[in-house]
């Protein structure tokens, strides 16, 4: 039996200081309770016992904070058809029926339901080059690349392609990074060569893939993906682009008038260095692999 003499475990006046930081002082209820370290249900208790005030009121639910009927089906379908995250789905549910949920209770939809998508970091047939690929052969490895080019006072695109075997390079200009002109400059490219491409190596911009790639693997023709963010794979292209600029498009003393005018002087006449051509043109690349090597495969 309990001693009715007993002191309580929360004399008076401590339960006075409660009542004076939550009543006067300016405190929260939750302030005070965390201070003395009792409970919300402590606190009401001995309030109830000591001032017989208390007024029981049911807890009040957070306003418009859970998701509920239509908006549920509503949060469902956009997220199927547009992945937002919880921010501009708050905001979407704002204007369909000016509700405010918060971005927490959308978040924890979308957790429950198994909404919760992440970007795919790599596309299912991108397996990117983990070594360089020796080519041994013209055509064998082609580096593509793009550069901007001012043309009548507008800004373009020059598409170059370069024979990284016998250095010969072949560029043009086209208005957009389109997959479409991606594909009609690798059809001029082909008319160009002497010999067939049998593999291209580019990386993977968007004017790279989608049809484009569709256009090569539908050819037969190997398409190597070099590392993102990774240039040097593609040294042949980005030092051609580095020539191109110093001999035509910066050069005040330029006797070439035009793209192919150059390119001419570029395949036929310009002495390279580097390991494929060391001291040759690459013209006199070609021939002299045509008159080892027999039969060689031509378009």
């Amino acid at each position: 039996m309990a001693n009715k003499n007993q002191t309580p475990a929360y004399p008076v006046k401590i339960r006075q200081k409660w009542y004076f930081l939550a009543e006067k002082a300016g405190k929260t209820v939750k302030e005070v309770c965390d201070l003395y370290s009792i409970s919300h249900k402590t606190y009401y208790k001995w309030r109830e016992k000591d001032r017989c005030s208390r007024k029981y009121e049911p807890r009040k639910e957070h306003p418009n904070t859970k998701i509920k009927g239509e908006i549920k089906t509503f949060i469902y379908e956009q997220k199927m058809r547009i992945n937002y995250g919880p921010l501009k789905m708050k905001l979407l549910i704002k204007r369909r029926f000016n509700v405010d949920v918060s971005t927490t209770a959308i978040y924890k939809f979308y957790k429950k339901k198994g909404l919760i998508f992440r970007p795919q970091k790599k596309l299912a047939w991108y397996a990117p080059l983990k070594e360089a690929v020796i080519s041994r052969a013209p055509g064998e490895v082609v580096q593509i690349d793009a550069k901007y080019v001012w043309e009548d006072n507008t800004r373009k695109y020059q598409r170059t392609f370069i024979d990284i075997y016998t250095g010969i390079q072949y560029a043009t200009i086209t208005n957009t990074m389109s997959a479409e002109d991606t594909i009609n400059a690798f059809l001029l490219a082909e008319t160009y060569f002497q010999f067939k491409i049998l593999g291209i190596q580019s990386d993977n911009g968007s004017e790279n893939r989608g049809d484009f790639h569709k256009h090569l693997v539908d050819k037969g023709i190997a398409h190597y993906f070099i590392p993102k963010s990774s240039p040097n794979w593609d040294g042949a292209v980005e030092r051609a682009h580095g020539v191109i600029d110093q001999e035509y498009y910066l050069n005040p003393r330029k006797t070439w008038k035009t793209l192919p005018e150059y390119l001419q002087f570029y395949n036929y006449e310009r002495i390279h260095l580097g390991k494929y051509l060391n001291g040759m043109i690459p013209v006199e690349k070609l021939n002299y692999y045509l008159s080892k090597v027999s039969p060689l495969k031509v378009n």
